[in-house]
């Protein structure tokens, strides 16, 4: 049984783990003076004022506050305990823990998870023996076109057609492994019995490795057009799978800062087999944030390559939206640059060449352009009773660009590709960055193309000021409901008129009522899909609020602090509406206000 760490072995950790080395996995550090500057990683800031200092062995974010040594920043970037910053630390740097005596809560838990890690291992080489007994599944790979070099590098093996060898092997004889650890490692299912019996039968088995080259669960695949095609290890005291991407333990290796991202396990392979090897695998299409942020640890830029069928291109939009979020550059490959025919990046491979697919590679599209073409496709703007509502869509996602020489860039490809007027066009997504009334009618303009016109709530008004300490806060607390409710789904219809009484903001209020519309359509209702529809200011917003809601957060706490703050919040306008009140009129209407707003709060 694991117990303590020891002081001494804890300083040999952290004595051989740079602090500038670490935060370089995550940040990138530039030297002034004696320290290193760079952007914070734990909150969103445009000037860096995140330093490390390299001698004292500490880290300090003047923005955020957050600051500490090598663990604690580890604890912070990978959202872990002490013990566990500890363990990856220790792994990172080749060190074995030795635990002294004495049990620690989290022991059971590691026990579990290294005896999972262990039992893998003896499954790996059950798997590779198979394939090296089967004609078969030899020669299925083969077909695949994969030399036996890239079946060795990943590990890949074959699960005979029996029931229980796997499970018989490794719990009699010398292996004496539990069918109780059998089962809780995902390789037996349990019969009602109490017997166990395989999960992987007749199928070619592609190891699961962590970054760092562990083996944490399985997928295999059947070799004949029998369902399911695919089947994967459940998530295991070793495994979640939205923690972790296919083939990231060969990519983070290869020197590049820019990785592509795809479906399946053949389409990361066939990559690597080419000598693509910064490509990994999302283990399905719903990409999570966790996986984005260990993407951001490797890479600065993304190219999706996900299928080219609907439900491929809806992934890419979320998937791409999530990356934005956590700072990454994304683009989308399209192979179709070169041949319109194949779906995906092992068919295109199995036609075409290296060079080829780099060549779409260097061809990928923007999140912006790649938005405007769904867009195109869903309201065809060659059609004048589409127009509208694709003007629409295209300012929307035009506007959501914070940068506006982008912005100025992507107004002239849309000017010129689909023939509206570049002047009306700007207008119209610089009235929507800066926040002016919503789009509300359409007229003619040059090109037999129409514009979309924004109308302001009063001439001239003015920009809005920023939020007061106590909007920000309240502002912070609305997102919070919003992501209680998407971890909570069946609290939906308990809360959704609250949320749509309280709520001052209505970017919240949209998300509430976007929510509920989920839930009601029997859509899968994620912390993911917030992200979809959102600008990349607000998924930042949003993504900043993550964390902050877990499994004690309840609803009920977050209600009582958001009427409180939306009380401060609204006390601090119509004050101030008082004082910059000009006629008695003005102040007279200003304190029937204040006065309704106290006594609603008495009730």
């Amino acid at each position: 049984m694991a117990g303590r760490i020891s002081q001494a072995q804890i300083e040999e950790i952290i004595d051989r783990n740079n602090i500038v080395s670490v935060v370089g996995e995550y940040v990138h550090l530039k030297r002034s003076g004696a320290n290193y500057m760079g952007l914070c990683p734990f909150h969103n800031e445009k000037t860096p004022s995140f330093s490390v200092n390299e001698s004292k062995r500490l880290f300090k974010c003047f923005g955020c506050g957050k600051g500490g040594g090598v663990v604690q920043f580890i604890m912070l970037a990978e959202n872990l305990d002490y013990v566990g910053s500890l363990e990856f630390l220790a792994r990172r740097a080749g060190i074995e823990i030795k635990y002294e005596n004495g049990k620690s809560e989290n022991d059971d838990k590691l026990k579990l998870k290294n005896d999972i890690l262990s039992l893998n291992e003896k499954a790996q080489a059950f798997f590779k023996d198979g394939l090296a007994r089967s004609k078969e599944a030899q020669n299925y790979l083969a077909q695949r076109g994969l030399d036996q070099e890239t079946v060795n590098k990943f590990g890949l093996g074959f699960a005979p057609d029996d029931w229980e060898q796997l499970t018989k092997i490794c719990t009699y004889g010398p292996l004496g492994v539990s069918p109780e650890l059998m089962v809780s490692a995902g390789l037996a299912l349990k019969r009602d019995n109490g017997t166990c019996y395989d999960r992987f039968r007749n199928r070619v088995m592609f190891p699961i490795f962590d970054e760092t080259g562990r083996i944490i669960a399985f997928g295999g695949r059947v070799m004949d057009k029998s369902l399911p095609k695919y089947m994967n290890s459940p998530e295991t005291a070793a495994y979640n799978k939205g923690s972790h991407l296919y083939a990231l333990n060969f990519a983070r290796k290869s020197g590049s800062k820019q990785v592509i991202i795809v479906e399946g396990y053949m389409d990361a392979i066939a990559l690597h087999q080419k000598g693509i090897t910064s490509a990994v695998a999302s283990l399905g299409t719903a990409l999570t944030i966790g996986q984005a942020r260990l993407l951001k640890r490797y890479f600065e830029e993304v190219i999706i390559g996900y299928d080219s069928d609907s439900a491929g291109q809806t992934a890419t939009v979320r998937g791409m939206e999530i990356l934005a979020a956590q700072g990454l550059r994304v683009r989308i490959l399209k192979l179709g640059v070169v041949d319109s025919e194949v779906k995906d990046p092992d068919e295109f491979l199995r036609k075409h060449s290296a060079e080829d697919f780099m060549v779409c590679v260097e061809k990928a599209e923007t999140l912006v352009n790649f938005k405007i073409e769904i867009a195109a496709r869903r309201f065809p703007p060659e059609k004048e009773s589409e127009l509208p509502d694709f003007i629409r869509q295209t300012v929307k996602i035009i506007a959501a660009e914070p940068s506006a020489s982008v912005r100025a860039v992507n107004i002239a490809s849309v000017s010129k590709k689909y023939g509206i007027d570049e002047v009306s066009l700007k207008e119209d997504v610089e009235a929507a960055a800066s926040g002016d009334a919503p789009l509300i009618n359409t007229e003619r303009v040059q090109g037999a193309y129409k514009r979309v016109q924004y109308r302001k709530g009063e001439e001239n008004a003015a920009q809005s000021p920023e939020l007061s300490p106590d909007g920000k806060r309240l502002d912070r607390l609305e997102k919070r409901m919003i992501i209680y409710l998407a971890d909570n789904p069946s609290d939906i219809p308990a809360y959704i008129d609250k949320c749509r009484e309280e709520f001052c903001f209505e970017d919240n209020k949209n998300l509430a009522n976007i929510l509920h519309s989920w839930y009601i359509n029997g859509y899968a209702v994620k912390r993911e899909t917030l992200l979809v529809d959102c600008s990349s200011k607000l998924s930042s917003e949003l993504t900043d609020e993550f964390e902050q809601v877990g499994s004690m957060t309840t609803a009920a706490e977050l209600l009582k602090n958001l009427k409180k703050f939306r009380f401060k919040y609204e006390y601090g306008l119509l004050t101030e509406n008082l004082r910059s009140a000009r006629t008695p009129e003005e102040k007279s209407a200003a304190m029937k206000k204040l006065n309704e707003l106290i006594r609603s709060s008495r009730t």
